[in-house]
């Protein structure tokens, strides 16, 4: 029975990690470095990010665009199943002014730069990928829900409209559907 009990946990604890967790948001009071805020709103500071190309980012270098922002690890079953929807996502709307970036979260190592690489290389990631600090994750999302992927959508005017934790065919859907309303409403 101990065994059982053991495996049970395991299988929970890699349910809560590893399952899509149907979280959406429609709206967050998360707005993008640089942009007025109001109310509830509040604006994480503009951190300095470092690309995995070794080139520092802002994410208030995208101010007056529509920027999907995605904290994710390469060992995240549902990170691994979202990112080639972020890949058609920067591919097919780019002209019209949408930015993806993805954020590696500090998962303590266990993704290597090389892993990083290989899993960008494999996937087709055709966006800019930072390297988030756990300041960041926390600053962007709150440190009450740690699930990845983390998707926030903001408009041209740096608002979030979407905010998706974890990913399934509905984030799919509602993912499309954001972006599509942001270009239309642009």
């Amino acid at each position: 029975t101990r065994t059982l009990a053991v495996a049970a946990l395991a299988a929970t604890i890699g349910y809560v990690l590893f399952a899509a967790h149907p979280d959406v948001k429609t709206a967050s009071d998360v707005v993008l470095p640089g942009t007025p805020t109001s109310g509830s709103q509040k604006a994480p500071p503009d951190y300095d990010v470092r690309t995995i190309d070794g080139r520092t980012i802002k994410l208030s270098d995208y101010r007056g665009k529509i920027v999907v922002v995605d904290f994710w690890a390469t060992w995240c079953p549902p990170c691994q199943k979202e990112t080639p929807q972020l890949a058609r996502i920067a591919r097919d709307h780019q002209a019209r002014g949408v930015e993806v970036v993805g954020m590696h979260i500090d998962d303590r190592g266990r993704s290597t730069p090389e892993a990083i690489r290989k899993f960008i290389g494999d996937y087709g990631i055709n966006y800019t990928v930072g390297m988030a600090t756990d300041q960041m994750f926390i600053d962007y999302l709150g440190t009450v829900d740690d699930t990845i992927p983390q998707t926030p959508v903001f408009d041209r005017q740096g608002r979030a409209i979407l905010h998706i934790s974890g990913y399934d065919s509905s984030h799919a859907r509602q993912l499309d559907q954001a972006v599509k309303r942001a270009v239309g409403g642009s």
